[in-house]
């Protein structure tokens, strides 16, 4: 017996003299951040995660820029989906080079500027945003280097800009994107009424919506316009088979088929919540890391 105590206890201490020997350190997260916009006229929060070694390198790192859903925040990706955990894991598996996430607090714009101009947030984070956080982090400022993800209404925001700005991002990931066409059902959320009214300016029941501001942020309109020789972005799309928007990502990957427009999508077991979605994180990061790490090559 007391031969058996001496091995378990001989093992335990060798099992965790290995673990902190090959375990690869920490990044950290820097919560309450922000930067002053002129274009919106306050403060705009965000959270950042800085891979183990930032501090004490010189090294200029890849950045992904991820966007939450509607009612999130820029700590919901932390908070909700451990990102910095899956973020260290990734890193230690070599599945993603050490990189920067960068978490704004996109409100409940949709990440567009409003029909009216009131908010204008698409400027602020093209204008602003980004030339202020690749100022203040040493980030690599080429396409490769960027990607951009979101789930949600951060689905779509991701989805019109890597669209929209295809010149700004490598890799671009709407997760559960809200990916919406006028005859979906959806349209007749009182929800969704509201925000096509306040966003679009556009009044769902009426018999000749304007759907003009509607259009110029459609990414499946917008996609039609851009030559394929042109179009350089890497899409991945993930999503699950009980998610109430399900039909509008499945149009939307029989058309860009259709336009023979290079991306992967996949349908996963879920539905439309958190569970789901830290279920994605590894599989996107990897996607993400395959395109970081081509450019290192």
């Amino acid at each position: 017996m007391r031969q058996s105590k001496y091995f378990i206890r001989t093992t335990a201490i060798t099992l965790t003299f290995l673990s902190s020997m090959f375990c690869f350190g920490q990044g950290k997260i820097l919560e309450s951040q922000s930067i002053k916009s002129a274009i919106l006229g306050k403060e705009i929060d965000y959270t950042v995660y800085l891979p183990a070694g930032y501090d004490e390198s010189n090294r200029s790192y890849s950045v992904i820029y991820l966007l939450h859903g509607y009612g999130g925040d820029e700590n919901v990706w932390v908070q909700r989906g451990l990102i910095d955990h899956f973020m260290d894991s990734a890193i230690e598996k070599a599945e993603i080079p050490p990189s920067i996430v960068i978490m704004p607090d996109g409100g409940r714009h949709f990440y567009i500027n409003d029909f009216e101009g009131r908010s204008k947030f698409e400027d602020m984070f093209f204008q602003e945003f980004i030339p202020m956080v690749e100022k203040t982090y040493r980030i690599k400022k080429t396409m490769e280097h960027r990607a951009v993800v979101g789930n949600s209404m951060g689905g779509y925001g991701a989805f019109l800009y890597g669209v929209k700005h295809h010149d700004m991002f490598g890799s671009c990931v709407p997760l559960s994107a809200a990916i919406i066409s006028l005859d979906d059902p959806m349209t007749k959320n009182p929800l969704w009424k509201g925000i096509a009214k306040n966003l679009y300016g556009m009044d769902i029941d009426s018999q000749n919506p304007n759907t003009g501001h509607w259009d110029a942020n459609d990414p499946m309109k917008l996609i039609q316009a851009i030559p394929k020789d042109k179009l350089k972005t890497r899409f991945y799309f993930d999503i699950g088979d009980d998610d109430f928007l399900y039909s509008g990502n499945a149009k939307a990957y029989v058309e860009l088929r259709n336009m023979k427009v290079e991306h992967e999508f996949r349908i996963h077991d879920g539905g439309h919540d958190w569970i789901f979605w830290q279920a994605s994180i590894p599989r996107f990061l990897k996607f993400i890391g395959q395109g970081f790490m081509k450019m290192r090559q």
